[in-house]
């Protein structure tokens, strides 16, 4: 059986690790010990518990918090509500990433992945048959390799947390004419509270920017009730892709693969599914499955332009101008 190393202990990479110990191989698993940059506030989607629990166990879900749907004012100023607890698939879930990602490392100690935490400085392919990206945006293997990443827009998330009053477990979209809001429960007791538009539309001040278009929602700030003194912090949200994931003796999943809108909640579990099956497949060949993994993004841009051209409100607003062109 082939030896692999696994940089980067985030869901793909353990989905990946996980899987492919238990098919026979030598996993060892390079993580630096603290949490990859994601926004917080991620969620799985109706069904993601199942498939997470498919690969982990579900025991790796205790702990976070049930998602029993979500609310969405795109195209008009009403708020839709699509109720998760009459879908086949069941409901979702409020996440909590480090908590989450923990328990996810533990799985893959239990089936006998060697984890070792240090920062990877430097690359070398000949330590092992196989060398897997799981890095995150950044891809420290393939960005080596000089795989070029291929950006569709330019987007940040700018984030704010505040305690959470409105106790709803639901996640709420709303569309304004910088971009769109995004606000879910964090099983803290907090709220995330979230604007996600271009990196060009951003003020030099990124406060600013999220409080004057909170104060323009018509849902969210009710939400997110009396906002003084709120930190805000930026995080990519890019929507981009490798132009290869697969190569001689390497390959990449999750993030440092593909990185999707987080309009969808399509990237977590995409990444766990996508990376589970990667490491079924080291010892048939992997070139399906890329081809697969690019019938997804394409899916997934395909469906995303379609979402994006509902919202017909500011069609000369530089954010909703970008899409329709891109569109096109």
């Amino acid at each position: 059986m082939a030896d692999v190393v696994v940089i980067g202990g985030g869901p793909a990479g353990s989905a990946f690790a996980v899987t492919a110990a238990r098919s026979g191989h030598a996993v060892t698993l390079v993580d630096e010990g603290r949490r990859l940059r994601s926004w917080p506030g991620e969620s799985l989607p109706a069904g993601g518990g199942e498939l997470v629990a498919s690969v982990f166990g579900a025991h790796v879900l205790d702990g976070h918090v049930k998602a029993y749907g979500t609310a969405a004012a795109w195209g008009s100023d009403t708020l839709v509500s699509h109720e998760s607890m009459g879908h086949w698939s069941g409901h979702g879930w409020h996440l909590d990433r480090a908590a989450f990602d923990a328990a996810l490392r533990e799985v893959a100690v239990s089936v006998g992945v060697t984890v070792v935490e240090r920062h990877v400085a430097t690359i070398d392919q000949g330590e092992a048959d196989w060398l897997v990206d799981a890095s995150g945006r950044a891809g420290a293997v393939v960005s080596r390799l000089g795989i070029p990443r291929i950006r569709v827009d330019e987007q940040v998330a700018l984030v704010g947390l505040v305690p959470d009053r409105a106790g709803a477990l639901i996640t709420t979209v709303e569309a304004v004419r910088e971009g769109w809001w995004y606000s879910t429960p964090l099983p803290d007791g907090q709220r995330v509270v979230a604007l996600v538009t271009d990196v060009d539309l951003v003020a030099s001040e990124r406060a600013t920017t999220w409080a004057a278009s909170l104060a323009s929602t018509k849902h969210i700030s009710d939400l997110a009730g009396p906002c003084t003194g709120v930190e805000v912090s930026a995080y990519p949200a890019d929507t981009a892709y490798r132009e290869q994931i697969v190569g001689d003796g390497w390959l990449a999943v999750g993030d440092a693969a593909v990185c999707f809108d987080p309009l969808s909640s399509q990237g977590l579990i995409t990444g766990i599914v996508m990376g589970a099956r990667a490491a079924t497949m080291l010892d048939t060949g992997l070139a399906q499955w890329a081809v697969d993994y690019r019938a997804v993004l394409d899916e997934h841009i395909a469906v995303r332009a379609e979402f994006l051209e509902a919202e017909t409100r500011w069609p000369d607003a530089p954010f909703w101008r970008t899409r329709t062109l891109q569109a096109r």
